[in-house]
């Protein structure tokens, strides 16, 4: 009997990290935040890097300092402000540069760094809130030999379509932006899109990359039509499974699970108890109406655990056969749009020190320093 086990598939970083180079002819700062986006910090770099990205962004300085000392021909993208001035300088890593008021309190720090002004947008996490603030750091900048070497946003409605096109708005009110700065600079980096944006529009106009992140690790970030190349074209990188360790059989009234989470509705239920649960990194909203794959069926999620899960199953599913819960058949974002959490949300809550993480297909890795 199998433990729960998470693989996570090398070639399909690698084939994505490949289209996506291919489709905006280079132009791709690969988003790794979060050891990047729970699949591995160092396996994924390696990955990516050996599939052709040469540029790199995440919120961490530590991680930051992490690629560059890997890799010292990419760029290092630091999404967070900072003023770790020092460190910034010996690793070489390019920085945000979040406001007009950074740039008072901090001028005499900030020289020999690369700076990507940002521009705040609906999102607000930081960046210049106005035009007139915007360019104002432009001026300044340049009048106090501070290098600004990019410019950037982040769409923060890109995978939504509201009634007020409100991705519309935000992405036209960033080009008026960008259009206007690139008359004034020469930028090396301008970028805005995030995976949703670059499906909806490809690389837009003026911009020399986009920024993926949940394209990369195989995920749609909404619900893009099936005949599309992009739906066609990214693959889907992870598979999670479990055993069934036991079955259950239950009479109308039984119940099973914490304070009878799931009470029989039937006499002869038959339910099968999984070697997984929250505690392993499932959320608990994977059994709202859900479903897991035993044998190439499915079936519904009736209980969740800390370590184990509970399905109405029939009589072909028994001891020892092998749960699915996420696959190329049962994709992560299946679930997002069944309302669980987002595709990041979902990866994130994996408890890589409970599953068994096996790495598939390694070649693609290339040749690890």
């Amino acid at each position: 009997m199998i433990e729960a086990t998470l693989k996570i598939n090398i070639a399909a970083l690698y084939n994505n990290a490949k289209y996506l180079i291919e489709k905006t002819n280079g132009g791709v700062i690969a988003t790794v935040k979060n050891n990047a986006y729970n699949f591995g910090l160092e396996k994924v770099l390696h990955t990516f890097y050996n599939a052709g990205i040469r540029a790199f962004s995440t919120t961490s300085l530590k991680d930051s300092i992490y690629i560059r000392e890997l890799y010292p021909n990419v760029m290092v993208f630091l999404l967070n402000p900072c003023e770790e001035f020092e460190l910034l300088r010996k690793y070489k890593i390019s920085c945000t540069l979040p406001s007009y008021d950074f740039l008072l309190k901090n001028k005499e720090n900030m020289y020999d760094i690369y700076w990507h002004l940002e521009w705040a947008g609906i999102m607000r996490r930081s960046g210049c809130r106005s035009e007139e603030e915007f360019f104002q750091a432009l001026e300044f900048a340049s009048n106090n030999n501070i290098n600004i070497d990019g410019i950037w946003t982040h769409f923060s409605y890109a995978d939504e379509f509201d009634d007020k096109n409100t991705y519309l708005t935000e992405k036209s009110r960033w080009i008026d932006i960008q259009k206007k700065a690139c008359s004034l600079c020469d930028f090396q980096y301008v970028h805005s899109q995030n995976s949703p944006s670059f499906a909806r529009d490809g690389k837009l106009e003026g911009h020399t990359h986009i920024r993926p992140g949940i394209f990369l690790y195989g995920c749609m970030p909404y619900e893009i039509e099936s005949t599309s190349e992009v739906y066609n074209k990214i693959q889907h990188v992870l598979d999670l499974t479990a055993s069934v360790i036991s079955i259950i059989n239950l009479d109308l009234g039984e119940s099973i699970g914490y304070c009878s989470s799931y009470v029989a509705e039937k006499d002869n239920t038959r339910l099968a108890v999984i070697n997984i649960g929250y505690g392993d990194g499932l959320k608990r909203e994977r059994i709202k109406n859900n479903i897991v794959e035993i044998n190439g069926r499915r079936y519904e999620l009736v209980s969740i655990m800390m370590s184990h899960t509970v399905a109405i199953v029939d009589n072909s599913v028994n001891v020892g056969d092998i749960a699915r819960y996420y696959g190329k058949e049962i994709p992560v974002h299946e679930f997002t749009f069944r309302g669980v959490g987002s595709c990041s949300e979902q990866i994130s809550y994996f408890n890589h020190n409970t599953l068994n993480v096996v790495y598939e297909n390694i070649e693609y890795l290339g040749q690890v320093k």
